[in-house]
């Protein structure tokens, strides 16, 4: 599946901008303001000498925090060099599963190898292409990408000998650069996260070690929250469950199912995972089942008090009512959520009014956030039906269900922001702080690979009906901070969906639910 595109993408960069065309080996044909660095003659060292100068900064101020200011292209410090740097620093240190410090890097095996450096490279050229606006950056990035996905070819052909945690990392890696990089309604990067589902289901057995299964489970999770972002990013309406009209969509961007072997995957977890995550194959069956409804709104009309309408609103309700179910039933043992308050130890705008949760680990984190955005969702589905089909809606949605619905929204929609620095650490975060987000513990493999499904979430958040503005606010300046923190292009799009709301809500001709829900 992996395709060699890196010198078809680097020559239509170059005539787009016209910057002069390199070798394939990073020299220019003429005098180019590119600096030269291929990853097929460069030392692995390169890599973790600027994971160690990187170090000596992190320790003294912390995660830095580029405001969107243009790097100095220094003859001693390489564009590619500061851009593994910029990954390091904002891609991996500090991030819930990952180091702290550079020097904790040393013993990490991925760091050293020659297959992760040009996807490392990419990502950080990405980020600080989108932070700068450097064109330069931006082109040498997609050449990294074409050399990574080379090498990542090249080194699945032997399978026998195949390094499973090194391919799963390198592959989230690319999913990461395509959310990065690029801003397209239906990203490539659900491409890689399926590619990394086929690998590791070919290695999962009865007696699967956990840490496999739970792997394949959050990345079936990602392919189903990424469907579900998608239906509303192509949406001129991204902002809800059911839209006003259905757009004619064209054959590419059409809302279809979901990929048949995604059930074959959860029929294999099924089998393999263990008892203590079982829920986690539970709620997979059923966010799948919403996603399902949700492509069926946004792909034919419904009519008020049509039968089909009718269906819809109870499959909504039945869907409803497990989520409900499922909440309550995981309440103890490593499903239990802890929530503590710190006023005045955190920043008010990094940390939801003081509050955090403590989780069992980290992979029960992103799990409890793939409930909340589903449930917050499907409850949006209720009340927007009541808005728009009263007739075959209202009867099946009963004032006291709205209220229900309105106060589950709010209820799932602060403890979502309240998680949110589990899963990422706002710049303005310090060592100090992270020692109450770290008694959550180690679980979910690799700490940037649920930032996108996040970004998301918050997104969902910050969009629900009936929500205090602070809560709205607040979840904009998230989405905001991250891509001025990392440079996610992913953050800056929903960011801007987001932002539309907010500025519609003070408009005065229109109705309290299409613009979130105030009553």
């Amino acid at each position: 599946m992996f395709r060699d595109e890196s010198t078809k993408v680097i020559q239509k960069a170059h005539a787009q901008w016209g910057v002069p065309e390199t070798s394939e080996s990073g020299e220019s044909s003429s005098s180019s303001p590119i600096p030269a660095s291929s990853s097929s003659t460069r030392s692995q060292s390169s890599v973790f000498e600027a994971a160690m100068r990187l170090s000596t900064t992190a320790k003294a101020k912390g995660r830095r925090h580029f405001e969107g200011e243009r790097l100095p292209k220094e003859i001693s410090a390489p564009v590619v060099d500061k851009a593994i740097q910029f990954y390091v620093e904002h891609y991996v240190l500090g991030l819930p599963d990952e180091p702290r410090v550079g020097q904790e890097l040393q013993g990490e095996r991925w760091v050293h190898s020659r297959e992760i450096r040009d996807i490392m490279a990419a990502v950080g050229l990405a980020g600080l292409a989108n932070l700068t606006g450097d064109k330069e950056m931006n082109t040498l990035s997609k050449h990294h990408y074409g050399l990574a996905l080379r090498t990542m070819a090249s080194s699945m052909r032997n399978i026998a000998s195949l390094d499973l945690e090194l391919v799963l990392r390198g592959i989230v890696m690319m999913a990461m650069y395509e959310v990065s990089a690029r801003d397209e309604a239906v990203s490539p990067a659900r491409t890689h996260v399926m590619g990394a589902a086929a690998i590791l289901s070919n290695f999962l057995l009865p007696m699967a070690p956990a840490d496999w299964t739970r792997g394949l489970l959050q990345l079936c999770f990602s392919m189903v929250a990424s469907k579900q972002s998608s239906f509303q990013y192509l949406s001129p309406e991204p902002n809800v469950v059911i839209p006003t009209y259905i757009e004619p969509y064209c054959e590419t961007t059409l809302p279809g199912s979901l990929p048949g072997t995604l059930f074959d995957w959860i029929s294999i977890l099924g089998e393999t995972t263990s008892e203590a995550d079982r829920p986690s194959v539970e709620l997979l069956k059923v966010v799948v089942r919403f996603v399902q409804l949700s492509a069926l709104v946004r792909s034919q009309p419904l009519v008020d008090g049509h039968p089909k309408t009718s269906e819809v609103v109870q499959e909504a309700l039945a869907i409803n009512e497990y989520l409900e179910s499922w909440n309550s039933q995981q309440q103890h043992d490593i499903w239990a959520v802890t929530e503590e308050r710190m006023n005045d130890l955190f920043p008010p705008e990094a940390v939801f009014e003081g509050c955090y949760h403590v989780y069992d680990d980290t992979y029960i984190a992103r799990v409890w956030n793939h409930y909340r955005w589903a449930h917050t969702l499907v409850n949006q589905l209720l009340l927007e039906s009541v808005d728009r089909f009263p007739t075959s809606a209202s009867p099946l949605v009963p004032p006291e269900q709205q209220r229900r619905s309105l106060d589950c929204i709010r209820r799932l929609t602060r403890d979502t922001l309240v998680s949110i620095p589990t899963h990422y650490r706002h710049p303005k975060l310090r060592p100090v702080h992270l020692d109450c987000f770290d008694r959550t513990k180690p679980g979910a493999g690799i700490g940037i690979a649920g930032i996108p499904t996040l970004m998301f979430e918050v997104k969902v958040a910050g969009s629900a009906p009936g929500i205090p503005d602070r809560y709205r606010a607040w979840a904009l300046g998230i989405l905001e901070t991250t891509y001025r923190d990392i440079g996610m292009f992913q953050a800056k799009a929903l960011a801007g969906f987001l932002r539309r709301l907010v500025e519609r809500e003070s408009s005065p001709w229109c109705s309290p639910l299409s613009a979130g829900g105030r009553r």
